[in-house]
């Protein structure tokens, strides 16, 4: 069954992850129309970002051993009602407090789905193929950025703000209904099992420690990558570029994914090195983010090479991460790394936002996103030496 249907389960998949993606890159291609019609600083901008990642540092490691015990389809169905109804929710909001709070529902949802996603994968496809099935997986994302910020700020620009959060929270409704009907039925109630949770939570400190820096890694990029992308429109609006200019602008930090993303996964499905990739990406992603404000290059230029750079971080990281766990161990394994990319969300966005509000200059929020790219790097580095005979193919 598995070998009939995994290609199946990828498109939904991909489908299901991408509901997460619009809902979550729904509110930085508007943040500057958000920020003036409801009054907010550019700290609580930013933690428009880090609030819808907060559930994900709660709700990442029991998401994945519920999927374990009651199935990805249940918990991606229940998963997608949250999305619904949390970006509804904050589509309708009048102020910080209730479009915060729908940023917190549709948060526990989609981060739900970020961890049940790449879990299910690596079962469905069990090594074969697998660099290429996360290669796609990763697109999704890169995806809804590229789509986000090329018609997400037009929209908001000739018909609110509010509209591109109803059309995020559409295609999740559209989703939900796809999924619910296509997704296989892995088990039926009777092989439900009760979620071990607090014997799983425990297990995670016997996790080795190759994962926990594999989870280190993808909280610094996260942390990074998500500032990012937060600020950067507001960046090149604030230097005179239009709304349309300025979003084309920050959605190439993902168009190379989308396209050589997946040929990236290919590649390690036959060579490995995936610590080389994440090294050298992030190294060359620091240099050209630390430029950003500092160089008069042409921004498409510079767009270009930091997401030609981020492209070789993320599929490498979910690539190697059942290198080191057994397939009980996976749902932890993901889970744990998970945690950690929520947490650099979380702090990522809200630090810049408050560095901009303090100096009134984007120029210092570069900076520190450079920094935390570095941090990856040394991080790959420290794990190759610390792994060599596991990661040398």
């Amino acid at each position: 069954m598995k070998q009939r249907s995994r290609f199946t389960v990828l498109a939904l998949i991909f489908m299901l992850t991408l509901a997460f993606a619009f809902a979550f890159q729904v509110i930085p291609p508007i943040l500057t129309f958000v920020v003036s019609s409801l009054g907010l600083t550019h700290s609580q901008a930013g933690a428009l970002m880090s609030l819808f990642a907060l559930p994900g540092i709660f709700v990442s490691i029991p998401g994945g051993i519920l999927a374990k015990a009651y199935g990805t389809k249940h918990v991606g169905i229940f998963s997608l009602a949250l999305v619904f109804a949390g970006t509804i929710l904050s589509g309708l909001a009048d102020g910080f407090m209730l479009l915060a709070l729908g940023r917190v529902i549709s948060g526990i949802g989609a981060m739900t789905i970020a961890i049940i996603a790449p879990q299910a994968l690596s079962s469905w496809f069990e090594g074969k193929e697998l660099g290429m099935a996360m290669g796609v997986f990763h697109a999704a994302l890169p995806l809804a950025v590229i789509v986000a910020h090329n018609s997400f700020g037009r929209l908001a620009q000739s018909l609110g703000w509010r509209m591109p959060l109803f059309i995020a929270a559409g295609y999740s409704l559209i989703t939900l209904v796809v999924f619910s009907l296509f997704y296989p039925q892995e088990m039926d109630e009777k092989e439900w099992t009760k979620p071990a949770l607090t014997e799983n939570l425990l297990a995670i400190k016997k996790l080795n420690t190759p994962v926990w820096l594999v989870a280190l890694i993808w909280l610094f990029y996260n942390a990074s990558a998500i500032s990012y992308t937060t600020f950067a429109s507001d960046y090149y609006i604030a230097e005179g570029y239009s709304v349309g200019f300025s979003g084309f602008l920050t959605s190439l930090f993902m168009l190379a994914s989308l396209f050589v993303g997946p040929l990236i996964g290919s590649v390690i499905d036959r060579v490995g090195r995936e610590l080389y990739f994440i090294a050298a990406g992030a190294v060359s992603m620091a240099t050209w983010i630390f430029l950003v404000p500092r160089v008069g290059w042409n921004p498409l230029i510079l767009g270009a090479l930091i997401g030609f750079s981020s492209v070789m971080i993320p599929t490498p990281v979910f690539s190697i991460i059942p290198r080191f766990l057994s397939q009980e161990e996976s749902g932890l394994g993901f889970g744990l790394v998970s945690t950690l990319s929520n947490i650099g969300i979380l702090v990522g966005p809200f630090v810049v936002g408050i560095v901009y509000d303090k100096l009134q200059h984007h120029q210092t929020g570069f900076d520190l996103m450079a920094l935390l790219a570095l941090v990856v790097a040394g991080l790959a580095i420290f794990l190759q030496r610390f792994t060599k005979e596991k990661t040398m193919p």
